[in-house]
């Protein structure tokens, strides 16, 4: 054999294992995918509405988790509820005696849910205007003359200084309200996330004690 060709097997050597190293690192570093949540049929109500009440506290946080991003029960849910829900109609229509309140119950149960998720959409959009609308502008701040030396006596000098002294309290007047602004749309935040969540225990009691008449 010749040294040449020697060399270059060596060297491929050496090199693979570092190559597959670096392809398995690379697919480690990925971060796993989200297992779907499984969607029964409409077939059976309790089942069929289960993923929907199992989530319900997620379902209805303002803040939900970053894997919910991935889901079709948390990004179709209004979608998925209408179809759910049309379904048990059907299946009352041809139910028999013993079934009907079963798939009654059931219908219920999706109007709950989706009146609560149509609720806590509601309350995060009035939150949003209502920081948006606090934030918007300078807050009790006075209106920025175009010329700040405009009306300052004295000549360049002793109106250099007055400039810099009257932009320092302008700046400073702006920090502060700018702090008052962030403050107060934490405090708005917090308030509007106390009262969801008064207003969302109701809907899980609600919802809880139709879906225990699924039988």
């Amino acid at each position: 054999m010749k040294l040449p060709s020697l060399l270059a097997i060596i060297c491929l050597t050496l090199v693979a294992p570092f190559g597959a190293y670096a392809k398995k690192k690379g697919k480690r570093g990925q971060p796993p995918a989200a297992t779907p949540i499984p969607l029964p049929g409409a077939a059976n109500p309790a089942e069929a509405l289960s993923p929907y009440i199992l989530n319900l506290d997620q379902l209805l946080a303002f803040h939900r988790p970053p894997a919910t991003a991935t889901q079709p029960l948390f990004t179709q849910t209004s979608g998925l509820l209408l179809v759910l829900r049309q379904e048990f109609v059907v299946n009352l229509e041809k139910a028999s005696a013993e079934q009907k309140n079963m798939y009654t119950a059931a219908i219920n149960t999706a109007d709950l849910i989706s009146a609560a998720l149509d609720d806590r959409n509601k309350a995060m959009g009035d939150l949003h205007s209502s920081q948006a609308v606090k934030g918007s502008g300078k807050l009790e701040e006075q209106a920025r003359k175009d010329n700040i030396a405009q009306g300052i006596p004295g000549d360049r000098i002793g109106k250099a200084a007055s400039v810099i002294m009257e932009r320092d309290r302008e700046m400073e007047a702006n920090r502060k309200a700018a702090a008052r602004s962030a403050a107060d749309q934490k405090a708005l935040g917090a308030m509007a996330v106390n009262e969801w969540g008064q207003r969302a225990t109701g809907w899980r009691q609600r919802i809880g004690a139709s879906y225990s008449q699924i039988r």
